[in-house]
């Protein structure tokens, strides 16, 4: 049983049906054409390489944003032809008329909605398999990675690509002195 009246619904419609023109203007409007007449770009700055590449992202990005935008529009507009509108797509509650007021193409109750997020959200936060081995802790005070801190046991990478040599100067070296002059 739905708590929206025909007129609420109808309000609704209206203002998806608006946002949906609006964002299909807006995608319209960024498909401009890029500046690809030129057979080289030799004597094009690199900077006016990169701003052309900044603005395709950006507009590739926004584009793809507004598209998850109006597929949430006609999943709203299919619910309110439906006769579903307003409740939840899940658990079939009803959507607070508040939500509903704010996000009009929600058609999750606030509780499924934060768990789509949190859900969605998880898998984003994939890093890198090298951090799993890797303690910043460990490396940066130059412990050896078996654990060990015994001197002469060099069982790190960088201890091992030190024995032939580094960049370091004599001014780096302990006490400033040249350690190929000691007597």
């Amino acid at each position: 049983m739905n708590m929206l009246t025909e007129e609420q619904i109808e309000t609704f419609k209206k203002r998806l049906l608006k946002e949906k023109a609006k964002t299909e203007g807006y995608m319209d409007s960024r498909e401009e054409t890029y500046d690809e007449g030129e057979l080289s770009h030799y004597d094009n700055h690199p900077a006016d390489s990169g701003e052309e590449l900044f603005l395709r992202e950006r507009d590739q990005a926004l584009n793809e944003l507004d598209e998850e935008f109006l597929s949430d529009v006609d999943k709203a507009l299919l619910a309110i032809q439906n006769g579903t509108y307003g409740q939840c797509e899940v658990c079939g509650k009803d959507i607070e008329l508040d939500r509903l007021e704010v996000i009009p193409e929600a058609t999750l109750c606030i509780e499924h909605a934060r768990a789509q997020e949190e859900e969605e959200h998880a898998h984003e936060v994939d890093r890198p398999v090298e951090e799993d081995v890797l303690n910043p802790n460990e490396t940066a005070r130059r412990k050896e990675l078996d654990g060990t801190d015994q001197p002469g046991q060099k069982t790190d990478a960088f201890s091992q690509v030190e024995d032939y040599g580094s960049s370091d100067t004599i001014a780096d070296s302990e006490g400033n002195h040249d350690p190929t002059r000691e007597q």
